[in-house]
């Protein structure tokens, strides 16, 4: 019981690094031109072919789902998905990427509060030191230590703690999902739908008949296999494995030291002593987090 556990954390730790890589080609995908919101639909058409395929050959049954599922399936593609990228863009758009940012990696707190009201799990002083201490340290990482609020609307503000909510519902779903549907079934409709909702504000074909470099396009697939596809198929056999969603949620923030060493290594991306400072926090934050043994609140 114990190794399905520790193999669930390395699972969710896999699938953070892969969300890490995600941030590294994502910017080099944008600065050729491709907007944000065509590459979403891109990237859950692509995850969406992919899991087909693998289905296909697999197991033709995984495609069976009852009426309930579809419904269910369909709410996660909208909101962990859909709605999720579009109020990040949108606070991106009235705040700053920075700021963006860390709004939504507020979302451990959501998660923590919803498992405990869902799952009845454990909340702990240690937890909440450890999620203050890891929002400290995002965002250190992601603004140098230098966080500009001029320009800031108040609906920015929302939209990004909007983003940060809607980010959460993929850990609390996802795990409910586990108790009571095949994995691969409620990913496919997850993101089926997904990226049919994606299509309200987006335009993938203006990417497909693109005049793009080859380069973009493999990046595009990257990231639609890599940082979407396997990223959420580790993540949630994580969820599936007992490791519990605010643990989760607190090991998936780890994407942004990746993120940032990643653009280290490729881009000579010149690192602060505050973003050095952010990095350690964030990866102090997921040790004490997964440490705590405190009595519940």
């Amino acid at each position: 019981m114990k190794s399905k556990y520790t193999l669930g954390k390395i699972l969710i730790l896999v699938s953070s690094i892969l969300w890490g890589t995600a941030l590294v080609y994502t910017k080099i995908i944008l600065d050729q031109g491709v907007e944000s919101q065509d590459l979403v639909s891109m990237k859950m058409l692509i995850a969406t072919l992919f899991l087909s395929i693998y289905m296909i050959f697999k197991d033709k049954n995984l495609f069976k789902t009852d009426g309930k599922g579809l419904v269910l399936f369909s709410i996660s593609g909208l909101f962990c998905h859909a709605l999720y990228n579009l109020f990040m863009f949108k606070a991106i758009e009235n705040t700053s990427i920075s700021v963006a940012v860390i709004l939504l990696y507020t979302s451990p707190v959501y998660v923590v509060i919803m498992s405990k009201l869902i799952f009845r799990e454990k909340i702990t002083i240690t937890k909440l030191i450890s999620i203050l201490i890891c929002i400290l340290g995002a965002s250190l990482a992601v603004t140098g230590g230098k966080l500009i609020f001029s320009g800031i609307r108040l609906r920015g503000i929302l939209f990004g703690l909007g983003s940060g909510f809607f980010y959460s519902l993929t850990t609390i779903l996802n795990k409910f999902f586990g108790l009571k549907y095949k994995q691969m079934t409620s990913l496919f409709y997850t993101f089926l739908s997904a990226f049919i909702f994606s299509l309200s504000f987006s335009n993938p074909i203006k990417v497909i008949m693109g005049n793009y470099s080859f380069q973009v396009y493999i990046f595009i697939i990257l990231l639609g296999f890599l940082s979407t596809t396997l990223a959420y198929t580790f993540y949630t056999k994580g969820l599936n494995l007992g490791v519990e969603p605010s643990s989760a949620s607190i090991i998936a923030t780890l994407e942004i030291p990746v993120s940032i060493i990643g653009s280290v290594i490729l881009f000579n991306q010149k690192l602060s002593v505050y973003e050095i400072l952010g990095i350690i926090l964030v990866i102090l934050s997921v040790y004490f987090y997964n440490k705590s043994k405190q009595s519940p609140i």
